[in-house]
């Protein structure tokens, strides 16, 4: 505790006391003279502690550390054979160490040196040290006390094949060192390369290729501020082990800096070849903006002309990091030299903001290029670091390695995906397929809060990390301050030698959703076979590099394939994403115009339906940029104080130093009435400083409006915008300026500061609601289109819409809008708003304001109505909704009157009845709970009717809408015709016999087929025996009756006197259902009678009458229904029959 206070008191009095020397140091210079003796460029410790004893420069207090989150060291990597590692300190926790470098033998992958810029416990610093490890970084040993004594830091390690160590740094007095130990570190023989102070950024490689022609061949390279070499990269070469080195060569010169180049990075290739590549800046304070190269084909004696191998980038050297620590984008190298199939390609790292060529955004991502030539020709950039983009992370200092012995590549670097903003984690990332593919995870065992070392230069907690590779074996190695202390930890894992397929294609037939895929591969030892995925389930294995899927359904699919190594292990997939069936967008209607009476406002509908096979996602933008931005005169500052960051609604850029900067591609929206709070932050703040936004709000390209002056708060810049209701609506150009004292315009140059130019979007008289939505298949949505005419003039304004969807055929879909603001009122009304179907009603148009010369139009809801009178008649059977369309020249007003339509009732007493034999009859009138009234007077729902003949009967119903129909039927009360052919009989054989129907004017049908009244019947027609006639009489009113006859015909040439034992008559005949049954014998006997109906059932029986003569019976047959009916007397001697009707 008391060495803690002691501690924390003597940096108080280095504090104070540095800070006094500020303040008195050459007191006649101004603030801004002094801080112009200090290059800001240089990033070396030594150099600013020399500027913080000349009271040029603050070095960082000490600050409390937030406790470090332990997170685990489980590593689960397809790549990785390591599951547990343990991260372990490279040197006694009563030491520092930060900005690291290590280095394999390449005889030993268990033994590496490890150098970092090491110091006590307090602001002291030793310098490069020289630590290393025999067990694969299980243990660490060695000096933290420099390499060969005390130097200025900046470590960079190499072994030679002949086991030499190497360990280089920047020299005490600021010219440039290397150490080396034949001893594995016991000790250690310091050598000078150069003794120009003014060098910064070294990097030391070695030639370890066997059988290189240069190999153990030393190559040493810094960037030098000072002498004729200024602000460029230089390198030296020594082919003795370190012990001489030749004269330096200027390699970089020919790209042309605009302000410097620094951050160099060594590597050599598998035939000797020697490669550079570092940083260009062209102004300062600023970021990154393209990468240098430069090459030697021949042992490092010359170098061929420097080049940009990409442009267009941006670094994070000003811009910097949510993390409280200072970083750069000095980009890392890495050379296959294994004898693989990617022997010589050259891979290069480096941080940016956004996607490279775009430069936006908050997301801080690794990205890669490489080339395949010798450096002739670059790659596109590939991402890196896998997490999702696009969410405002940062992943920042990457170190590169590829393995010598299979060309496999890691690449280290601080990440916080997983923690807040202000933390980080160590994470590598592997590739086994030349940096094709990617796999990354995390290699810390806990996540910290970086913060600056006390008593280093500002924001200074180390510049990289380092990571190398061998035999599998890797060894990635950064600084964190878990202990409260920043220290060095190495986390060694080891990948498995397992390609993995890449450049993964899948081509999808939309016709049927059968998928093709075809992927690249480099066939290793071991491989078996090709694992295909989709959606994360195996589907099939391949011993080729295709396979055929079919889709089972429309929809979105992530297909994975790959390398199957047995028991060995699996690789990581390559994947692609790809879709069967699209979004189909339809907007309806496809453009809009909307009048608006002043200071009002109107919402219109836009459908938008989706026709496609997968869910229609869509954006309503209101950054509508009709019009291109105009191109505004530049406006340029001289640099000092430059504007680092700008804050303002949702832009946020941060940047450094360009005199004047372009930031149009930035953009915000702003609405009318609303107050905006502008943030601009000042990178190098003198007193005396002023800032002021300028903002073209009538879109004339010229920023001739009153400026927004800025409060100075201390820390930034601050104030307020306000856009005016009425103001111009699209895309406008903003300024932001900052400078010293003296006047401030828009225009002309100044000679401090800087000058910034930004997007906004002005959204004023159409909004809309909601901005974005889904669609699912077959469905549509609504979107309100709000036009608001408030502080608006009259007259005609429009626009276009952007509508961002997912559809592939039509991503970005165009509308116009149009906007006329008038005093024209129209109102829409009726003489009757509530009328009975199929009344009529008098529509009407009242209008106010206008020219006067109006013309109309009416149309319908549901459609069918359309006229051009001002008020037509309509007579509506449905509830309708009357649009009418007022036109005043380019102004067409429309107003609504909807008109109520009730039903009326609906009454059926039913067709026209004929009623045969009946006398009565119900009628109803339906509608129950109605008003009814009868032409009988009654008024009730129902009513029985009756009588003779023909009568008319109506009904008027009134519903309880007040609405009446009614209807009249006509009931005919009709009688049967009655049909009497007589009793049955028998003639002679030639006899003839006439049968008469009856019912004149009727219609008959006889059994015969005749169709008249009367039929003769003429015996010599038919044989002897019984013959029935029958016949079917149709009254006049249509009702029917029958009747039928039984003839007897006989021969009576002689007649047989006992034919018939029993005489039968039955009266009456047709019967209500009580028969007389009269028998007559000529001799006593016992007769039995039995009554049968036409299905042969027994209806009635009496048996054992004994008749002497005569005998009547009297039947009743009343219970049976209607119908014909056969009697039949059994007799002694025989049976006789006869036939009875009864109609009840």
């Amino acid at each position: 505790m008391k060495q803690t206070l002691l501690f924390l008191v003597v940096t108080l009095i280095v504090i104070t006391t540095i800070g006094l020397q500020w303040a008195n140091s050459d007191s006649s210079k101004s603030d801004r003279e002094r801080r112009a003796l200090v290059d800001t460029r240089i990033d070396n410790n030594g150099y600013w502690k020399r500027m913080a004893e000349q009271g040029l420069a603050v070095l960082n207090p000490v600050a409390e550390i937030e406790p470090a989150v332990f997170t685990g060291s489980k590593i689960t990597a397809y790549s990785v054979i390591t599951d547990d590692s343990p991260d372990v300190a490279v040197a006694p926790s009563n030491s520092r160490q930060s900005e690291n470098s290590i280095f394999i033998d390449p005889n030993d992958k268990l033994t590496a040196l490890n150098s970092n810029n090491s110091g006590p416990l307090s602001s002291s610093f030793y310098g490069a040290d020289g630590l290393y490890t025999f067990d694969g970084a299980e243990t660490f040993d060695g000096s933290v006390q420099g390499a060969g004594g005390y130097n200025s830091g900046d470590p960079t390690t190499s072994i030679g094949t002949d086991g030499r160590w190497y360990v280089g740094f920047i020299a005490s007095g600021g010219g440039q060192g290397v150490s080396y130990s034949d001893d594995q570190g016991n000790t250690w023989t310091k050598k000078i390369v150069t003794s120009l102070s003014s060098t910064d950024k070294n990097h030391l490689w070695i030639d370890t290729k066997e059988g290189s022609p240069y190999e153990n061949y030393l190559y040493n390279s810094w960037v030098e501020f000072a002498g004729g070499n200024s602000n460029d990269i230089v390198v030296q070469r020594s082919t003795d082990n370190g012990e001489t080195w030749d004269a330096k060569i200027n390699i970089s010169n020919e790209v042309n800096a605009g302000s410097h180049n620094q951050g160099v990075n060594l590597s050599t290739g598998p035939n000797g070849e020697v490669y550079a590549v570092w940083a260009i800046y062209d102004g300062w304070p600023q970021d990154e903006k393209a990468i240098g190269f430069a090459k030697s084909l021949d042992g490092g004696e010359s170098w061929e002309p420097s080049v940009r191998i990409i442009t267009n980038i941006r670094g994070i050297r000003n811009s910097g990091v949510p993390q409280n620590m200072r970083v750069n984008s000095f980009p890392a190298m890495a050379v296959d030299v294994s004898d693989g199939p990617n022997s010589g390609n050259i891979y290069v790292v480096w941080t940016n903001v956004g996607v490279p060529g775009q430069n936006s955004g908050s997301d801080r991502d690794i990205y890669m290029i490489k080339s395949t030539d010798e450096g002739i020709s670059w790659s596109d950039p590939v991402r890196i670091n896998q997490d999702e983009i696009g969410q405002g992370k940062c992943h920042y200092l990457p170190w590169i390695a590829c393995d010598a012995s299979n060309g496999i590549l890691s690449v280290i670097f601080y990440d916080n995906r997983n923690t807040n903003a202000n933390q980080a984690e160590a994470w590598v990332a592997v590739s086994t397929t030349a940096g094709e593919e990617w796999e990354d995870f995390k290699v810390s065992d806990v996540s910290f809060t970086p913060s600056p070392i006390p008593g280093f230069a500002s924001g200074y907690m180390g510049d990289y990390l380092s990571i190398a590779a061998l035999d599998g074996l890797v060894y990635p190695c950064w600084t964190d301050n878990r202990t409260g202390e920043v220290m060095t930890y190495v986390s060694v894992f080891e990948t498995i030698d397992i390609q993995s397929p890449y450049n993964l294609q899948v081509a999808v037939n939309q016709e049927n959703g059968a998928a093709d895929l075809s992927w690249d591969f480099n066939v290793t030892n071991g491989f078996e076979h090709f694992n295909i995925y989709r959606n994360d389930e195996l589907i099939g294995t391949s011993a080729e590099e295709n396979f055929a899927d079919q889709l089972p359904e429309y929809g979105y699919y992530t297909y994975k394939v790959s390398a199957s190594y047995g028991d060995t292990g699996e690789s990581a997939p390559d994947v692609y994403d790809t879709q069967w069936g699209t979004a189909s967008i339809e907007v309806i209607p496809d453009a809009y115009v909307a009048t608006v009476f002043i200071e009002d406002s109107v919402v219109q509908q836009m459908k938008i339906k989706n026709n496609g096979e997968l869910e229609l996602e869509f954006l309503l933008s209101d950054h509508f940029d009709k019009a291109p931005l105009p191109h505004y005169q530049k406006a340029s500052g001289g640099g000092d104080e430059y504007i680092s960051n700008v804050i303002f609604n949702s832009l946020s850029n941060s940047s450094g130093w360009e005199g004047y900067a372009d930031y149009t591609g930035y953009a915000t929206s702003l609405e009318p009435d609303q107050t905006y709070e502008i943030n601009v932050f000042n990178g190098n703040p003198y007193d005396g400083d002023q800032c002021a936004v300028w903002v073209d709000w009538d879109q004339n390209g010229v920023f001739d409006e009153q400026a927004v002056t800025l409060t100075w708060t201390g820390s930034k810049f601050t104030g307020t915008i306000t856009p005016d209701r009425g103001m111009l609506q699209g895309a406008t150009g903003m300024r932001v300026r900052l400078a010293g004292p003296g006047p401030l315009s828009a225009y002309g140059d100044t000679e401090y500061g800087e000058t910034e130019d930004y997007k906004l979007y002005l959204a004023d008289w159409i909004t809309l609601d909601p901005e974005e939505g889904v669609v699912a298949v077959g469905d549509s949505t609504i979107v309100n289109l709000i036009f608001n005419a408030e502080g608006m003039e009259t007259g005609t304004y429009t626009d276009d819409m952007k509508l961002i969807t997912n559809d592939i055929n039509n991503s970005l879909v165009t509308i116009p809008v149009t906007m006329h603001v008038t005093d024209l009122q129209v109102s829409a009304t009726a003489s009757w708003l509530e009328i009975c179907s199929g009344d009529e009603t008098q529509l009407i148009v009242e209008t106010t304001g206008g020219s006067g010369t109006l013309t109309y139009h009416w149309t319908s809801i549901p459609e069918g109505f359309e006229s051009d009178e001002e008020s037509p008649a309509v007579f509506p059977e449905v509830n309708t909704q009357y649009i009418v369309s007022v036109n005043d020249g380019p102004v067409t007003l429309s107003d609504t009157v909807e008109i109520t339509v009730y039903a009326v009732p609906e009454v059926n007493l039913g067709d026209d009845q004929v009623l045969c034999g009946e006398n009565e009859y119900e009628l109803d009138a339906g509608n129950p709970g109605a008003i009814y009234l009868w032409s009988t007077g009654e008024t009730s729902q129902t009513i029985t009717v009756n009588g003779e003949g023909e009568n008319a009967y109506w009904v008027e119903v009134t519903n309880e809408t007040s609405c009446t129909a009614s209807d009249t039927v006509t009931i005919n009360f009709a009688t049967l015709p009655v049909v009497e052919l007589g009793a049955d009989t028998i003639i002679c054989h030639n006899s003839v016999m006439t049968l008469n129907a009856g019912n004149p004017g009727a219609t008959y049908l006889w059994s015969t087929g005749e169709m008249t009244q009367t039929i003769t019947v003429n015996a010599e027609d038919y044989e002897y025996g019984s013959h029935v006639f029958s016949v079917l009489v149709t009254s006049e009113a249509g009702c029917e009756n029958d009747g039928e006859i039984t003839v007897e015909i006989k021969d009576c040439t002689s007649i047989d006197e006992n034919s018939q034992l029993v005489d039968i008559s039955v009266f009456p005949n047709p019967s209500n259902g009580i028969v007389n049954v009269d028998l007559h014998v000529r001799s006593a006997q016992l007769v039995s009678v039995r009554v049968m109906n036409l299905t042969g059932q027994i209806v009635y029986q009496s048996n054992d009458i004994n008749i002497l003569k005569e005998y009547n019976l009297q039947i009743d047959l009343s219970q049976f229904s209607s119908g014909v009916y056969n009697i039949f007397v059994l007799g002694e001697t025989g049976i006789t029959e006869k036939k009875v009707v009864i109609r009840k």
